[in-house]
């Protein structure tokens, strides 16, 4: 029988594109993290209802709710307030920055599975802001 290797931290990823939800899952589950993946912002808080994730990765440009509204809700919530939030996107990190400024680290859309997985591991194996 083999033994389940722990998980290196469960992280959810929130992405309108089907592509890219499942390009971010198997990179970040080949690398030993658990992740779970929603296609809104309204499912990633409902989501965080019922789990807790050490990191959330967010498009910005999402319909309904966009990654930046989101982020600023999970920031306001006891429950998500410390998560780590990374931002995926095509636009700008100075455009993101001056709407929400809250997140942890930025990635460029398209960025490649070896720089998504330095980027969780960084912001996973780094200390809080007390």
């Amino acid at each position: 029988m083999h033994a389940i290797a722990p998980s290196r931290g469960r992280v959810l990823t929130v992405d309108d594109s089907a592509e890219m939800r499942v390009l971010v899952t198997a990179s970040l589950e080949a690398l030993g993290y658990s992740v779970a993946a929603v296609d809104s912002g309204y499912a990633a808080l409902e989501a965080t209802r019922h789990e807790s994730f050490d990191a959330v990765i967010l498009d910005v440009d999402m319909p309904g709710m966009d990654g930046l509204t989101l982020g600023r809700a999970l920031r306001g919530n006891p429950k998500t307030c410390s998560s780590r939030i990374a931002m995926h996107t095509s636009m700008d990190e100075s455009v993101v920055r001056s709407i929400f400024d809250g997140y942890d680290a930025f990635l460029p859309k398209p960025c490649g599975a070896r720089m998504l997985g330095e980027c969780i591991d960084r912001l996973l194996n780094k200390p809080r802001p007390r």
